[in-house]
């Protein structure tokens, strides 16, 4: 959305990802992507899985039906045997707005074909592609035929209609281009190397939109005539239009195409535009076979190793519906298939009911939300997911945000909203709550690089922030947990408390003093008028505290009422107070006092039994809102809500669901009900608006006579100009006794009487354990962060009851970050926490009669974590179902990682930026000030150290390998033998060798085969201290773990010992021997003088530990950019707008001189053109072609 428009995102703005990466090797991939876009995920995952036999089962949930039904057009053409002969074409059909006759013709013929067979759901089942290819709903699939039709419709008109088509589609192209000087977010695909990608990028996307294909020649190929209906249809209407950011380079990874290749001269300044294209081209072509080979394997009767599954609706709704679903055994649910919608979501019986023989998955152990935070908020997204998560170590959650959020511009100074005010409270505390946490968050490092957001966002007139979080289970970093459902403890004024602060940001909308404030400031998401959260949303997040915590409920409700009906911070807040507590009782979360009627008021004189709430409808007649939607369109994004206005009282509710049809009304009093027959035309058509919204059935009572029921805009800043039109932003208006245009209900339309509806949504209120072990948790004064966590251990060993009963004194260890160990004797009783903890100030409460201890400790607070006052095993491996889960550290396949060339270490600077992003700005304060007192630092430092010889950076000749040693005492050493580009991450990572110091004869003898290769000369001595050396042993474990291609053994080290590590010892291994010598062929052909040791080897991906950008400031690019080679800044000087000679900054677009061959750099006089000449002709060409 944008201001004013719906826009067709038919193409993805980022690059493509691998969705089971975090995921155990051997685990089934139950996969949801919602908002999912086009299907560039699926194919690149897919890709990066044809080594392994995992089972994928995808869902895909998008709003957009034109979206789903593309996607479905390419699956179907690869589940086809012999498609990857038609790929080239395939790419046209998928990615060109403009088609040549014979793909035109593939298309059309390809539709027809999907319109036979889309019938009915069981024409579709029965089909050739059903047994991989499934539509979760029956709407879905009307839907998508629907559209089919439509293209197929462009081929049989007359040629008039043809004609005038044509027409319309070009200049609508024409007319949805950017109009400003230089759109280059595709560049953000190369990754570490995008400030190569920044002029190809801008000259790409000019090709593209003024071609319509995807070419490195802007000249319109004069077979490309036939105008691609897959891009004329959407819910724009019937016509073009697509989003203007649109690129299709932007899904692929042109780090490929950039990095410099082995065995080639090439440097990444020399790449040429038509290098990136075919790049991406060759990237699809791989991705499609990958899917082709395992669709068009699988018979109709067999069942596929991977099946997509379709739905067209509301994100959010899926979720709900398919939680409701699992829950009740049920098909038919009562949530509304989307916005403007009056069906709710029926599943497919033969893949959701009872009895179908493949059951489809409702719960998932990978969920993508795409960038719908940035619509919908991420509270939302959490609050609405977690039940849909499977329980284990290695599910996770997706978001990615890409909208940027700037209390000013960034080029101004302002500052970015940080992910705490996005969720409206402390990381930590929320993710106690809620149950889901940013793994990095946990451990303060990420393997993602997002060096290209730094780079382009240089620029003063950057626009986005790109930023990918994967969210665990809170604690399932912690192998003693196995309750990933454990509950917590608050006490009811703290929880309370809590809850309010949420409350506060959450609506900090409705206090007219930040409003003005943020005016004033020019917040983007402010001016847009996007608001996420309504009281629904409130109470959503209620509902899955109810669920987790374990505390006086009825209390902490009743200090939270409070606490709101006293609030004056938020000057509008008291006008959604009803909508609150109606949203409260409709979900089963707390009932207020006064919300039972005593007796029966005269508006429900006819009803035999009378609810709590009921149901209002509103009937807005067409003529009432037509006149008003084009200044509501100009009015960004508006929100509407109802309300009920008296001669005094007013109440807003902002939970409405909204529809164009005709409404349909039977029967009396609480035995009304009432049908909508939806308009398909929409806001297009004649309809009037049909509005419905939950009330307070007392609220009704109070002020009858003089209640009047409004559709209305929200005030924001967005709506001023709205506001001078309309009296109190209201849209239409009609007296609550008006029964043409207001009708009450007991039950919403399309719901008959004996729908269980209002009963089914308490579903979200079920209830979890409230009893057995918990932890207490103590926040602080202000009810903002966790300050201590609080635990009882009843001693039920008999030795520790017999010490502790003759009064021996317990003491705490520090067993891991997450747990402690309390020690009676020789024994001793390990216990787990939520977050990492601090045992040094633990505090013990002895109850030597009741034999039970309780404990105290400290939570670490992030900036502890990362000032290393905690133990080593910040790299956590943890057992899961008999495989092993990487908690922080995705898995990454190192074959299918771009090996690079280290020949020229001129076009190596990218790689010194690109591994400096590892240190915070404070962490480069303490590295300077050579007192670091900080584990993850000293590991950081050390990994710089690594990549920086690795590269040939530090000295002309990389070391033959890495002695990792304390006090020359050598616990390991690592091999690597290429440097490699791991393209879905945007990160460098080294493939190395790792051999553990384990004394044995044969390895004696090996060593005395090699010795003479193997000179302290060849060698890099890595000397590190105690904690470092243990915090080695962790990562090399998680680094061998991460890359394996190779199974466990039955009798691996793991398993028997029970331990991961095996070991902290020096001299003896701390990796099990299930990977060593295995697929050793590029380690002996880097170094076949080693050939003896490559028994003893086990392959490990050593990867950059970024900072965090979102919690601290991550290093000063302009001032690391200037220290590094000069090939940089040229490519660097195209985004900041400043002379690349003398570095002054342009004061607007336009006022710097570009130098008219290659049209790359910028100077402010000619006097500087001249002075760089010299440096820059050494790079300078003519725009790549």
């Amino acid at each position: 959305m944008e201001r004013g428009k719906t826009l067709f995102y038919s193409i993805g703005n980022t690059p493509a990802v691998c969705l089971t990466q975090d995921l155990c090797p051997s685990e089934k991939a139950d996969v949801l992507l919602l908002g999912c876009g086009d299907p560039r995920h699926i194919l690149y995952t897919v890709y990066t899985n044809s080594i392994t036999s995992r089972k994928l089962d995808f869902t895909c949930c998008d709003i957009e039906s034109a979206v789903i039904a593309r996607n479905v057009i390419l699956f179907t053409f690869l589940a086809v045997e012999g498609s990857v002969r038609k790929v080239p074409q395939i790419w046209n059909i998928f990615f060109h707005f403009f088609l040549d006759k014979a793909s035109h013709d593939l298309l059309i013929s390809q539709c027809r074909r999907l319109v036979e067979l889309s019938g009915d759901l069981d024409s579709w089942n029965n089909g050739p592609y059903g047994h991989c290819l499934r539509m979760c709903t029956g709407d879905t699939l009307a839907e998508l035929r629907r559209l089919w039709q439509l293209y197929i419709k462009t081929m049989t008109c007359s040629p008039s209609e043809a004609k005038s088509f044509a027409s319309s589609y070009a200049a609508d192209i024409k007319g949805s281009k950017a109009d400003f000087e230089f759109v280059f977010t595709a560049s953000r695909a190369a990754g570490p190397l995008s400030m190569y990608a920044i002029q190809m990028a801008g000259d790409h996307y000019n090709n593209y939109w003024d071609t319509g294909v995807c070419s490195a020649v802007a000249k319109t190929p004069s077979e490309a005539s036939h105008p691609n209906p897959t891009f004329a249809f959407s819910m724009v209407g019937d016509k073009f239009g697509v989003h203007w950011g649109t690129d299709p380079l932007s899904c692929f990874h042109l780090a490929e195409a950039l990095a410099p290749a082995v065995g080639s001269s090439r440097q990444p300044d020399q790449v040429a535009l038509k290098d990136i294209v075919n790049v991406c081209k060759m990237q699809f072509s791989r991705w499609c076979a990958s899917v082709s080979k395992v669709l068009g394997n699988q018979g109709p009767c067999s069942l596929s190793p991977l099946i997509i599954r379709f739905c067209v609706g509301d994100a959010l709704s899926l979720c709900q519906a398919l939680d409701y679903s699992r829950t009740t055994k049920s098909t038919s649910t009562p949530f509304l298939i989307a916005p403007w919608k009056s069906a709710c979501i029926i599943f497919d019986p033969n893949t959701y009911g009872t009895n179908a023989q493949a059951p489809a998955p409702t719960t998932f152990n990978v969920i993508d939300t795409s960038n719908l935070l940035d619509y919908v908020g991420v509270l939302n997204i959490i609050s609405i997911t977690s039940p849909i998560l499977q329980r284990t170590p290695s599910a996770t959650l997706y978001t990615e945000r890409l909208a940027s959020l700037y209390t000013k511009g960034p080029a101004s100074g302002g500052s970015e909203v940080t992910l705490t005010e996005q969720l409206c409270g402390d990381i930590a505390t929320i993710g106690l709550l809620l149950g889901l946490i940013p793994a990095c968050f946990v451990l303060q490092f990420t393997n993602r690089s997002n060096m290209h957001e730094s780079i382009v966002r240089l620029s003063e007139h950057a626009s986005q922030n790109f930023e990918r979080l994967a969210w665990k289970l809170i604690g399932g970093a912690e192998k003693l947990l196995t309750d990933l459902d454990y509950p917590i403890n608050i006490a009811a004024e703290q929880l309370a408390g809590v809850f309010f602060n949420i409350y506060l940001d959450m609506f900090a909308h409705e206090s007219v003093a930040r409003v003005s404030a943020m005016v004033k400031q020019s917040v983007r998401s402010t001016m847009s008028g996007i608001i996420h959260y309504h009281r629904r949303s409130f109470v959503e997040i209620l509902s899955v505290v109810k669920r987790r915590v374990i505390t006086d409920w009825d209390s902490t409700m009743n200090m939270l009422h409070g606490k709101i009906l006293n609030d004056r911070t938020l000057t509008l807040g008291m006008n959604f107070y009803q909508d609150l507590y109606c949203q409260l009782h409709l979900l089963g979360i707390f009932d207020v006092y006064w919300l039972s009627l005593q007796e029966v008021p005269f508006i429900f004189r006819n009803w035999k039994m009378l609810p709590q709430t009921v149901c209002v409808v509103l009937v807005v007649p067409r003529d009432h809102l037509q006149p008003l939607l084009p200044d509501l369109d100009g009015a960004g994004t508006p929100v509407l809500q109802c309300d009920l206005k008296g001669e005094i009282a007013h109440n807003t509710f902002s939970s409405i669901n909204t529809v164009f049809g005709t409404i349909t009304t039977s029967g009396q009093g609480d035995s009304k009900t009432a049908v909508i027959q939806e308009d398909a035309t929409g806001r297009h058509g004649t309809s009037p608006l049909v509005v419905w919204f939950w009330v307070p059935s007392i609220l009704l009572a109070v002020t009858e006579h003089h209640l009047s029921v409004v559709l209305s805009a929200f005030y924001t800043p967005a709506t001023r100009t709205l506001a001078t039109k309309l009296r109190d932003l209201s849209i239409s208006r009609a007296d609550l006794g008006d029964e043409q245009l207001v009708h009450i209900l007991r039950q919403r339309p399309n719901a008959g009487p004996e729908s269980p509806y209002e009963k089914n949504l308490r579903i979200a209120s079920r209830p979890m354990k409230t009893s057995g072990a918990c932890t207490f948790v103590t926040l602080d004064g202000e009810y903002k962060s966790p300050l201590s966590f609080t635990t009882r251990m009843d001693i039920v060993e008999p030795e520790m009851r017999a010490s502790l009963t003759s009064g021996a004194t317990p003491t705490v260890n520090q067993v891991s970050m997450h747990s402690i160990a309390i020690v009676l004797g020789d024994k001793s009783l390990q216990f787990p926490f939520l977050l990492p903890i601090d045992a040094k100030k633990a505090k013990l409460r002895i109850a030597r009669k009741s034999l039970y201890i309780e404990t105290s400790v400290q939570v670490f607070l992030p900036l502890k974590l990362v000032l290393g006052e905690t133990d080593s095993d910040m790299f956590p491996v943890i057992p899961q179902g008999g495989d092993l889960a990487t908690w922080n550290m995705h898995r990454v396949n190192l074959d299918q990682c771009v090996p690079f060339s280290i020949a020229n270490k001129k076009d190596l600077g990218w790689v010194r930026l690109h591994v400096s992003r590892m240190m915070s700005e404070r962490e480069r304060r303490m590295l300077e000030d050579s007192t670091t007192e900080s584990t993850l630092l000293d590991i950081k430092h050390t990994l710089l150290s690594i990549f920086e010889h690795a590269s040939g950076s530090a000295d002309s000749q990389p070391p033959l390998c890495y002695s990792l040693q304390k006090e020359r005492n050598v616990f390991a050493i690592l091999y690597i033998t290429d440097l490699r580009l791991d393209l879905g991450s945007h990160a460098l990572v080294a493939d190395a060798w790792v051999m553990p110091s384990s004394p044995s004869s044969e390895k004696f003898k090996a060593f005395s085969e090699v010795s003479s290769h193997l000179k302290p000369s060849y060698m890099k001595m890595v000397e590190m201290g105690v904690e470092e050396r243990k915090a080695w042993i962790h990562l090399l474990v998680a680094a061998t773990e991460r890359c394996r291609i190779w199974e466990h053994k039955t009798n691996c080290e793991y398993r028997i010992q029970d331990a991961i590590p095996l070991t902290l010892e020096l001299n003896e291994s701390p990796i099990c021997s299930c990977g060593a010598g295995v697929g050793t062929e590029s380690f002996v052909k880097k170094y076949p003088m080693l050939r003896p040791l490559a028994p003893y080897v086990t392959r490990a991906v050593i990867s950059p530990l970024f900072a965090l950008s979102y919690i601290e400031k991550v290093g000063d690019l302009e001032d690391i950019i200037d220290s590094i080679t000069p090939q940089i800044s040229a490519p660097v000087a195209v985004v900041r707008n400043v002379c690349a000679a003398c570095g002054k900054e342009g004061a607007a677009v336009g006022t710097l001189l570009n130098y008219t061959r290659c049209k790359v750099v910028r100077y402010c006089s000619k006097g500087c053109q001249r002075e760089d000449w010299k440096r820059h002709k050494k790079s300078c060409a003519a725009p790549s072609s």
